[in-house]
């Protein structure tokens, strides 16, 4: 038998070794697959086409371009037919047949390899049926029949039946049956003829039901940041007595993770099921350091450009008590390399563009309820941007609600002092050359159901904001005739979608979607009432990295001076995102849309439009970014100059706007 053994592997090695040695594989096609794409066929195999000769020349040298010949392994291809059927089987065509035919060319010493697919017909769901389900009240099987993953009608699917499998037993552990779990998945097809009947049963083990019994708070490491246990279990989204739910338990240990304090946090049940019918919860925890400073290394997009500087923060938890966390942050960004030279004349010259701001926060982690959150803060801003030097001290009240599980609530309170200088011979917008006092309300309502917060594949994120200024300093403004501070009147209203679909099973290639529509309109007139303009930070602005970016940010709009902003918005964006290899990825985006004074001007041949291209590569944080944008119509420009290709090679080279970002565009 040892010696069956050793003469097989020998076997294998001199195949494989002489498969490497003769044949490069040199071409991959399908024949007969109707359903699915070659592409998509060909990434389930390890036989892999090999690269033009010219990549293969490049790639001796350094092998960062190209990439070396691939040769024919009988062994690997036979291995590569079996997991092409299974695909099909998993994906309704239980009948199918793959085999496979050689073209050798023994002069180049290569093989061209045809894949024939004889699909056969497909397997129809017919029949569906759950056993073992101990709940049978109508509000449970109403849950249970509502939107499965898998219907009658619909084709076979391997994974379809796993993810409603998991579906089911997320149900029943989150109605009190702690224990239950999947007993098996029984498929029956029937004698194929156009199609396959199929039938589905799956069986699930309920077990007992479980209520929630005593909590006990269990602290790992004593020594760091002191708490009391009330703060731990006024986090838990149960209590004892309440039918037992998975969901819960694991939304409860995410509220604990966000109070910052604890660097591990689990609620453990017993994992024997017990005799009684409750459960106790054993609540596991390992705090974080009370004191915490952090020199930080910052880069983002915000304002649709990218902002790279450093700060310094400072984070004391449990601040008082209570689990408050009090933050002091100082931090330096800039869109430009100017002030890297820390020149005295960096705030007042025109090529200068960043930001310093010094903020204090106070945060109250439980706020009337478990679900809502205060953060009291103050902050002075230096704003610095080619046209302007703007100079605010704010105190911001912000109230955060938890509505659901994907949907939060924001309501801010910011009073402020905002000074504006203008900096070139372009005069700021009328009413903004003196200080203004502003008080302003807005209310933001949130849903976020996107599955990854860096680079999304799946899901929608959905924003409305509704903003008012004027409000206090108006009614002091009543109270006290004589009082003359000029402050801003205005309302505001921001609707704005993100949408993401997978074209591919694995998230390899998406396809993503922005719209944003924004509009601002002033009441009273300054002149009359020492009301004035929109301030500067809560304008709108167009162009840039997260905008069209066919332009720079804050250069493009139907206005005067884009660098001042507008009163009306309308973005949208679209992008199809790859895998190119390794960590490395592309994009190809197509952006439109405008910036107004109102919605009045909106024109069709206002509308700008821009495309191109882009790449990026992964990291832990979210994937880094630059994109080259071209305009491919630009309203600004004189007639006959306007589409792209009315414009010379050159004009468009000039003209391509390179964007540098961290995270995705949108």
């Amino acid at each position: 038998m040892k010696l069956f053994r050793f003469l097989l592997l020998g076997l294998l090695v001199v195949s494989t070794a002489y498969a490497q040695d003769n044949f490069m594989v040199n071409s991959i096609k399908f024949e007969g697959n109707k359903t699915f794409s070659s592409d998509n066929l060909r990434k389930i195999m390890l036989t892999r086409q090999s690269p033009p000769a010219i990549l293969r020349f490049f790639y001796r040298f350094g092998h960062l371009i190209g990439d070396s010949a691939q040769y024919y392994d009988p062994l690997v291809l036979r291995a590569d037919l079996q997991r092409i059927r299974y695909f099909y089987r998993d994906n309704g065509f239980v009948f199918a047949r793959i085999d496979s035919s050689l073209n050798f060319n023994r002069k180049k010493r290569s093989v061209n390899i045809v894949v024939n697919v004889d699909e056969g017909p497909p397997a129809y769901i017919t029949a569906i049926d759950y056993h073992g389900i101990a709940d049978t009240t109508k509000q449970f099987q109403a849950l249970l029949h509502k939107k499965p993953f898998i219907e009658m009608g619909e084709r076979y699917s391997a994974k379809g039946v796993d993810d409603e499998v998991q579906r089911v037993l997320a149900l029943l552990q989150d109605n009190g049956y702690a224990y239950a779990k999947k007993d098996s998945s029984v498929v029956t097809f029937s004698a194929p003829t156009d199609t396959v009947p199929t039938r589905i049963d799956l069986y699930f083990f309920s077990g007992k039901r479980y209520r929630w019994g005593h909590l006990t708070v269990v602290p790992m490491d004593s020594g760091k940041v002191k708490f009391e246990k009330k703060i731990v279990l006024r986090e838990m989204l149960f209590e004892p007595g309440q039918l037992y739910s998975a969901s819960k338990k694991s939304e409860s240990e995410q509220r604990l993770y966000s109070l910052n304090m604890f660097e591990y946090a689990r609620i453990n049940t017993p994992s024997v099921p017990p005799p009684i019918d409750s459960l106790s919860g054993r609540i596991t925890l390992r705090p974080r350091p009370t004191h915490e400073i952090t020199p930080e290394l910052l880069v983002d997009d915000e304002n649709n450009a990218f902002n790279f500087g450093g700060g310094l923060g400072y984070l004391h938890r449990d601040f008082l008590g209570d689990a408050r966390l009090l933050s002091i942050n100082t931090s330096l960004l800039l869109q430009s390399f100017q002030l890297v030279t820390f020149s005295p004349k960096a705030l007042s010259d025109t090529v200068t563009v960043g930001r310093i701001d010094a903020t204090a926060q106070l945060t109250q982690p439980y706020f009337l309820s478990n679900a809502t959150s205060l953060t009291w803060g103050i902050s002075f801003l230096v704003d610095k941007e080619k046209p302007y030097l703007q100079l605010v001290l704010r105190n911001r009240v912000r109230v955060s609600d938890r509505l659901a599980q994907y949907s939060m609530a924001y309501l801010d309170w910011d009073i402020e002092r905002a000074k504006v200088d203008s900096l070139q011979a372009i005069n700021i917008p009328a009413g903004l050359e003196t200080p203004q006092f502003n008080s302003i309300l807005s209310f933001t309502l949130q849903r976020d159901k996107t599955n990854n917060p860096f680079s999304p594949t799946k899901g929608f994120f959905n924003m409305l904001t509704l903003e008012e200024g004027g409000v206090l300093p108006n009614l002091i403004h009543s109270i006290f005739k004589n009082s003359d501070f000029p402050y801003a009147q205005y309302w505001k209203v921001v609707l704005m979608g993100k949408w993401f679909f997978s074209l591919e099973g694995n998230g390899s290639n998406v396809f993503a979607m922005k719209a944003k529509v924004g509009y601002a309109q002033e009441y009273g007139t300054f002149l009359q009432d020492s009301t004035g303009p929109i301030p500067l930070n809560y304008r709108f602005f167009a162009g840039g990295s997260g905008s069209i970016r066919g332009w720079r940010t804050r250069e493009l709009g139907d206005v005067q001076y884009p660098e001042f902003g507008g009163n009306m918005l309308i973005e949208s964006n679209f992008e199809d995102r790859f895998h190119l290899i390794g960590d490395f990825g592309g994009v190809y985006f197509v952006d439109a849309g405008n910036l107004w004074n109102s919605y009045k001007q909106i024109t069709l041949p206002t509308i700008a439009v821009a495309t191109g291209f882009g790449l990026r590569y992964g990291t832990f944080f979210g994937p880094l970014r630059v994109d080259f944008g071209f305009r491919l119509y630009d309203p600004g420009a004189p007639p006959g100059h306007r589409f792209m290709w009315q414009r010379t090679g050159t004009d468009l080279v000039r003209e391509m706007v390179v964007h540098f970002g961290i995270l995705q565009a949108f």
